[in-house]
């Protein structure tokens, strides 16, 4: 399971609600002021294999079944959402906060 992300400068826990406000690429910690970087390409990550854990159950589950009737369709497809929604809400979870380099440091601070 992964942890709550961290300001890499002053170890600021930065909780859920935290996480989905951080918005662009760079963002300054609300404690020390200082620049970090965002990487959000983990994010995909649990959607991904969310999407490819459901697809094999459900290709298993039609080529294991004779005859799927109208009930058990609608129950494969209301599963099927809820997997991937809970993925969709735990993928903030995913993303890192990195240290900015002096030289990123610098630039971002003269842009202010």
């Amino acid at each position: 399971m992964p942890k709550y992300q961290v300001c890499p400068y002053c170890k600021t826990v930065y909780r859920y609600r935290d996480i989905i406000k951080l918005k662009g690429k760079r963002q300054e910690c609300y404690h020390c002021k200082k620049a970090f970087g965002i990487k959000k390409i983990y994010k995909a990550i649990p959607v991904a294999a969310a999407c490819v854990l459901m697809t094999a159950v459900d290709l298993f589950l039609f080529h294991s079944s004779q005859d799927i009737s109208k009930n058990s369709f609608i129950m494969i497809v209301l599963t099927d959402a809820a997997v991937i929604l809970a993925a969709f809400i735990i993928s903030p979870l995913f993303v890192r906060l990195t240290a900015l380099s002096k030289k990123e440091l610098k630039r971002h601070k003269d842009k202010k």
